[in-house]
């Protein structure tokens, strides 16, 4: 199934109750997740996995079945019981349940049985991107064209930069090409994602495994220390950790944090469970006093932060 079909289903309310997400463009999953959301009339429920649910959505109880919206993210354990996942399009009354998986191998069983209800989500194109960036903000051909290569594709790195354009375009009173020129020359537009640290600390907190650990690899080989990568790691964390814990609206004023902060980390709420959070920060921390002590090397340091928190 293309996006297409899947917006079609979306816009005339026709949409089934099993879907499964994959690829890494996490925020355009996002958008259409809550769209699903909204015409279906149910909040998102990211759960662990389909074992946690799944009595729930297959036992009729006193009052029937449930109706929830479920959402789990990287369920391997589900790909290997085929008795159970045969029923999940059939029996699970009115739920409905999405999984989301980076990749799936469509040569194995799995993968076969669900073809039709596979939804890729890749990199955007170009000309795609562009018009995306359009609708933020007010760039010319040649600025919007740069900025799509700088980001290679990716439309959450792309939102970020250009509400930092946009933001710097109304401090300073200039035009948007104009805080877009000024601000390459300041090193502070994204050169090459695949270099980036927040670039990595995106793919991290949104829980592209593949993508992380290459991202690693390439930061590290290009002598960015990993003492700077985990502290920003942490800070994202524990940014995120803020905003979903907090329970008011004036998230700001009782979080502490800055408007950028907020903006900048809000796509990765609820990708992973507080408890994850929490324990993410602990490991993150005795991790960085590794470095610091000089008791773990550079290259584990990475890779033992990424096992633990993918």
């Amino acid at each position: 199934m293309d996006l297409l079909e899947l917006k079609s289903q979306i816009m005339h309310n026709e949409l089934s109750n099993f879907y499964i997400f994959t690829g890494t463009e996490i925020s355009i999953q996002r958008i259409y997740l809550n769209q699903i959301s909204k015409v279906l009339n149910m909040p998102i429920n990211r759960v662990d996995s389909v074992a946690s649910i799944y009595g729930m959505c297959t036992t009729k109880g006193l009052f029937g079945n449930t109706n929830s919206l479920y959402v789990i993210r990287e369920d391997r354990d589900i790909m290997k019981q085929e008795k159970v996942y045969e029923t999940l399009s059939k029996d699970i009354g009115g739920n409905v349940i999405i999984l989301l998986y980076e990749k799936i191998d469509s040569r194995l069983k799995f993968g076969k049985y669900f073809k039709n209800v596979i939804v890729p989500f890749e990199k955007l194109s170009n000309n795609v991107l562009k018009m995306y960036i359009k609708k933020e903000i007010d760039l010319d051909q040649k600025h919007l064209e740069d900025l799509s290569n700088k980001v290679s594709g990716s439309y959450d790195i792309a939102l970020l930069e250009a509400d930092k354009i946009k933001k710097f375009s109304e401090a300073q009173n200039i035009s948007a090409n104009s805080a877009m020129d000024k601000l390459v020359q300041m090193g502070m537009i994204v050169q090459e994602e695949d270099t980036d640290v927040f670039r990595w600390v995106a793919a991290v907190m949104n829980r592209q495994v593949t993508l992380s650990f290459h991202l690693a690899k390439i930061l590290l080989n290009k002598g960015t220390q990993p003492i700077n990568m985990l502290g920003t790691l942490y800070n994202s964390v524990k940014t995120v950790l803020l905003i979903q814990c907090c329970e008011g609206r004036d998230i700001s004023g009782i979080t502490g944090l800055d408007g950028g902060q907020i903006y900048f980390n809000k796509p990765y709420i609820n990708v992973y469970q507080t408890y994850e959070l929490v324990d993410s920060m602990k490991r993150l921390s005795r991790i960085i006093n590794n470095i610091k002590n000089g008791t773990i090397d550079n290259q584990f340091a990475i890779d033992l932060a990424l096992t633990q928190m993918l």
